[in-house]
């Protein structure tokens, strides 16, 4: 389950990858040839795919509408851990396949998502 703008979605999750990158500032070689960073926090970026086959047809349009909704961002709640994380997230990608065309609805499956966190998650 995944919960966007505080709506949960009973929609199931076939695959999560996570990313944790390091927003880096001042980038600087000492004398010695050692590296050193300044680093300014992590951030989790998250790529789901979700199981939607069991999901009547008008609900997955409107999960669709809000993952495709032109705005800046979402409040988000995904898997962390054995817990999960409640974060602030752009929507940069969301896409997905048609998987029959019925004579009175479509059938939509394989939906993809790509949340990008807005604010690091950790800080230094």
């Amino acid at each position: 389950m995944i919960t966007i703008d505080g709506v949960n979605y009973s929609v199931g999750i076939i695959k999560i990858t996570r990313k944790a990158s390091q927003k880096i500032e001042n980038i600087g070689i000492t004398l010695d040839l050692r590296k050193h960073y300044d680093i300014q926090g992590t951030y989790y970026d998250y790529e789901v795919e979700l199981a939607t086959q069991h999901m009547n047809v008008s609900a997955y349009d409107r999960l669709y509408e809000i993952l495709t909704a032109p705005v800046e961002s979402h409040r988000v709640v995904l898997p962390y851990g054995q817990s999960t994380l409640n974060f602030e997230a752009r929507i940069s990608v969301a896409s997905d396949s048609l998987v029959k065309n019925f004579s009175t609805f479509k059938k939509w499956g394989t939906l993809k998502v790509t949340f990008e966190a807005l604010e690091p998650q950790k800080e230094a």
